[in-house]
C-alpha cells in the first residue's frame, strides 16, 4: 500500500508524524498517567475523567470494526465497565490508553465472531474534535498532489475500500483500522492485540495484501 501523505497527524496523539511530541502531548500523557494511578487507588472521579478523555476515540475505533453505531456504543460502555471492575487487579503492565483499547478491541472482535456475518461499516465516522485526522483508509492510497480527476477517482476508490475492508475477517480488519485509520504504532498495536511485534508486522502485511487483492477484483468488475 502506498505511503501516507506527508506530515499526517497521528490519530493517537495528534502530533505530526516524524516530529517529536509537543509540550501539550507530553502534558496530556502525564495527566493521563496521574489519573490512571489515582483510579487504580480507588478514585472513581479519576476513572470518570479517564473515560471522558477516551470514550470518543474508543467508540470511533469500535464502530469502524463492528459497523453498527448502537452496537459500538454498547461495546464501548461495556469496555469501561470491565475496566472499572478489573482496576483493582491491574498490574501496571501498560498505560491507560493501551489497556482500555485492548479491552474494547477484544470485545469488538469477540462480538464479530459471534454474529458471524459480514457487516456494512463506516471508516469515516467522525471523532468529535478530530478535524481531518482520520479521513479514512482510502485516503492513504492517494497522492497529496492529486488532480481533480484523481480526487474523483479517489471518491470511488473510497467506496470500494470500505466494501472490501468489510469482507476481510475480523482480525485483518482490526489490524488495518488500528494502523491505517487510528494511526497506532507497531508496538501499541502489539500491546493492544497481545501478539509479538514480529507476528504483528507479518499479520499486517498479509492483511494489506488481502485488501489489495479484493480491491483489484472489485476494480475489474
Amino acid at each position: 500500500m502506498p505511503p501516507r501523505a506527508s506530515n499526517p497527524k497521528s490519530a493517537v496523539n495528534g502530533q505530526v508524524s516524524g516530529a517529536g511530541p509537543s509540550a501539550e502531548a507530553i502534558a496530556n500523557a502525564a495527566r493521563e498517567a496521574d489519573l490512571f494511578r489515582m483510579a487504580r487507588e480507588g478514585d472513581r472521579g479519576a476513572f470518570g475523567q479517564l473515560a471522558i478523555r477516551t470514550q470518543d476515540r474508543l467508540y470511533t475505533a469500535i464502530v469502524r470494526l463492528v459497523g453498527e453505531r448502537e452496537e459500538a456504543r454498547e461495546l464501548t460502555q461495556e469496555a469501561f465497565v470491565k475496566a472499572l471492575a478489573a482496576m483493582d487487579g491491574f498490574r501496571g503492565e501498560s498505560g491507560w490508553y493501551t489497556w482500555i483499547f485492548r479491552i474494547g478491541v477484544n470485545l469488538a472482535l469477540t462480538h464479530l465472531r459471534k454474529v458471524q456475518r459480514r457487516r456494512t461499516f463506516s471508516l469515516d465516522t467522525p471523532r468529535p474534535g478530530s478535524g481531518d485526522q482520520a479521513n479514512g483508509l482510502a485516503d492513504r492510497l492517494a497522492s497529496p498532489d492529486s488532480t481533480p480527476d484523481q480526487i474523483a477517482q479517489r471518491r470511488e476508490t473510497r467506496q470500494q475500500v470500505i466494501k472490501c475492508l468489510g469482507e476481510l475477517d475480523s482480525e485483518q480488519r482490526a489490524l488495518l483500522v488500528l494502523r491505517d485509520v487510528e494511526g497506532m504504532d507497531y508496538q501499541q498495536m502489539a500491546d493492544v492485540l497481545e501478539v509479538p511485534l514480529g507476528t504483528l508486522k507479518s499479520k499486517l502485511f498479509r492483511a494489506r495484501l488481502a485488501l489489495r487483492e479484493k480491491l483489484l477484483v472489485a476494480i475489474k468488475k
